[in-house]
């Protein structure tokens, strides 16, 4: 009788260690949403910036809005109202270039770090379906990232509501220009995941007629 209820017990064994391993699992994920909060202010034009620290990182949790001497940049649609939330769009020449001192443009290797630190280490889902939750405004992260849309190579202004999009420094062979996350309209939602073309990788030509946000990340 003994060995009997043994062997009844087994299975409530095996669905409590799996409940465990679940929950632990996604603790992992939600407590690496901890982070502490700050700001900039851009001595260029005062204006200030809520910055929020990842692991080691401290990162702007709002798209760069600082108008350049030269370059391409747009606000989108060309409505000046829209730099209050959305930021400007730039190309990637004046988004390598329009850093403050302390600050940079940051790479693609920066960026995986961040999701990294959030617990999610590729591209695949479902971990781009438990990231997601964290980017968007109020998100644990702290990032609040903006669905600011881009503008193409046409100067067609679209994805706005839809789609975050942000240049990073990488230039070279199949490393990717562009990081970001797409909204949740499609059922699939797309967390901080390098893009397939042609939102991914930006050729040269792409690279000085399309506008995408900027996020920055502080020099260590």
């Amino acid at each position: 009788m003994k060995n009997r209820n043994s062997i009844i017990a087994i299975p409530f064994i095996i669905l409590g260690l799996l409940i465990f391993f679940a929950c632990a699992s996604n603790k992992k994920v939600s407590d690496a949403g901890n982070t502490e909060a700050g700001s900039f202010t851009d001595s260029r034009d005062g204006k200030e910036y809520k910055t929020v620290k990842i692991a080691d990182q401290w990162i702007m949790a709002e798209n760069l809005a600082y108008k350049p001497d030269s370059g391409n940049f747009w606000a989108y649609e060309n409505n000046d109202s829209n730099l209050l939330i959305y930021g400007y769009l730039y190309d990637w020449e004046a988004a390598m270039n329009i850093a403050p001192v302390g600050w940079h443009l940051p790479s693609g290797k920066e960026w995986k770090a961040v999701r990294k630190s959030l617990g999610v280490k590729s591209n695949i889902w479902p971990g781009m379906e438990k990231i997601y939750p964290m980017l968007i405004v109020g998100g644990s992260s702290g990032l609040d990232m903006l669905f600011g849309g881009m503008r193409s190579c046409d100067g067609e202004f679209k994805y706005l509501g839809d789609k975050a999009i942000f240049w990073n420094s990488d230039n070279s062979g199949s490393e990717k220009t562009i990081y970001g996350l797409d909204s949740n309209k499609d059922g699939e939602p797309h967390g901080l995941k390098g893009r397939t073309a042609p939102y991914e990788y930006a050729n040269e030509y792409q690279k000085r007629c399309r506008g995408f946000s900027v996020r920055l990340f502080k020099d260590k």
